[in-house]
């Protein structure tokens, strides 16, 4: 009777615990196979990540990096509390040096501080053989040595900003004549497409282009309403590490006016870059419409591949007036996650969103149309 008893009631309730520890014991041996997995996976990932030999001091800042590679989402309240310009001297590029070199080797008098002209002549038409005076008047063929090895790409992204395009090209040629550089050329990129301004897609596809019809060994991105002031403000890239110039780090409103420093998280304005370091970062994102946005998220990422930026002690400029642009209502939103799609948002993509329709050849420019190939070519 007390086998039975035994048997009747207490194994039913032993097997029924045998059976809860049993699963337990696989739910928790399931739970770290899992984190073993992911563990590997992370390693793995780390392990393939490019890395990139900075040696330039730059403080990171713990709030902004998470595990020294990729950032977290940003605050947009917080962003302009860091820099992605290099700390201390390493962040400002004196070409002293380079410059007195310049000076004697190839006979340049390079005076600094520049007086320029906005008020072109009537037959300076930039889409017209007309300019090939100008042409004759200042493309110099007495290059110096010091640049004999450096081919420079100009990129300037456009739509309807003539004035602007003359102005700026009216005191580039000169400026580019008296450094003696001539191995470059001014690529204007043109958005064809209707609706919101993309900047972005503009660098992408130009320089995706550029690279396959010129090849650059250096490139410098530039705003059409930005003009140089300062001849010694070297467009080139002798004397860059792997670190872009930001070289518009000083700009006026007004002919007469005081200089306005940038602050020190923007690279936008005029950017002078090698293009292997362009292609690690996966050039500009391509989600910016309309105004704003499109340089700080760049910044985000020089800051996610561990590059700072330097700027030029000559960088001064002059912006030039131009209509009131549309602001880019989801520029926060965009800066938020910015560098979480870096790696698919940018130069390797932009074949699929863009294309070029024409290149036209002028006397002092080359001229590349564009237009957007994908469902959101009209976004505002």
């Amino acid at each position: 009777m007390t086998i039975q008893r035994y048997l009747t009631y207490y194994c039913p309730r032993i097997l029924t615990s045998s059976k809860k520890y049993r699963f337990l014991s696989i739910f928790i041996l399931s739970i770290f196979i899992f984190l073993f997995i992911i563990y590997n996976i992370h390693i793995s990932i780390h392990q393939n990540t490019q890395q990139f030999d900075d040696s330039i001091s730059y403080k990171k800042s713990l709030n902004l990096l998470h595990k020294q590679k990729v950032l977290v989402p940003v605050s947009i309240n917080r962003l302009y509390d860091y820099q992605v310009v290099c700390t201390g001297n390493s962040g400002i590029l004196n070409r002293t040096n380079l410059i007195h070199q310049i000076s004697t080797i190839c006979k340049i008098n390079l005076n600094g501080s520049l007086k320029i002209n906005l008020n072109p002549t009537n037959d300076f038409q930039i889409r017209s053989s007309l300019t090939l005076k100008y042409v004759k008047l200042w493309k110099t063929f007495n290059t110096c040595s010091i640049f004999e090895n450096e081919t420079i790409a100009i990129i300037i992204s456009y739509r309807n900003r003539e004035k602007n395009l003359q102005n700026l090209l009216y005191n580039l040629l000169p400026f580019l004549q008296r450094q003696k550089i001539f191995n470059y050329k001014i690529f204007i990129i043109e958005q064809q497409t209707s609706g919101a301004f993309n900047k972005g897609r503009l660098y992408n596809i130009g320089f995706y282009h550029i690279m396959k019809i010129y090849k650059p060994t250096c490139v410098i991105f530039h705003d059409v309403d930005l003009i140089p002031e300062n001849d010694q403000n070297l467009y080139s890239c002798l004397t860059l590490t792997n670190h872009p110039l930001h070289m518009s780090a000083n700009v006026r409103f007004k002919i007469n006016g005081s200089y306005t420093t940038i602050y020190s998280f923007l690279v936008g304005g005029v950017l002078t870059i090698r293009p292997e370091t362009f292609i690690l970062l996966n050039g500009y994102s391509n989600r910016y419409f309309n105004w704003g946005g499109e340089d700080d998220d760049m910044g985000l990422r020089f800051l996610s591949k561990d590059i700072c930026v330097q700027r030029p002690t000559t960088g001064y400029y002059y912006a030039g007036s131009h209509s009131t642009q549309i602001r880019n209502e989801n520029r926060f939103k965009l800066l938020f996650d910015a560098t979480l799609r870096q790696d698919i948002d940018g130069l390797n993509n932009i074949d699929q969103l863009a294309r070029v329709t024409n290149t036209y050849e002028y006397p002092l420019v080359t001229w590349i149309t564009v237009k957007w190939i994908d469902k959101y070519s009209s976004i505002s």
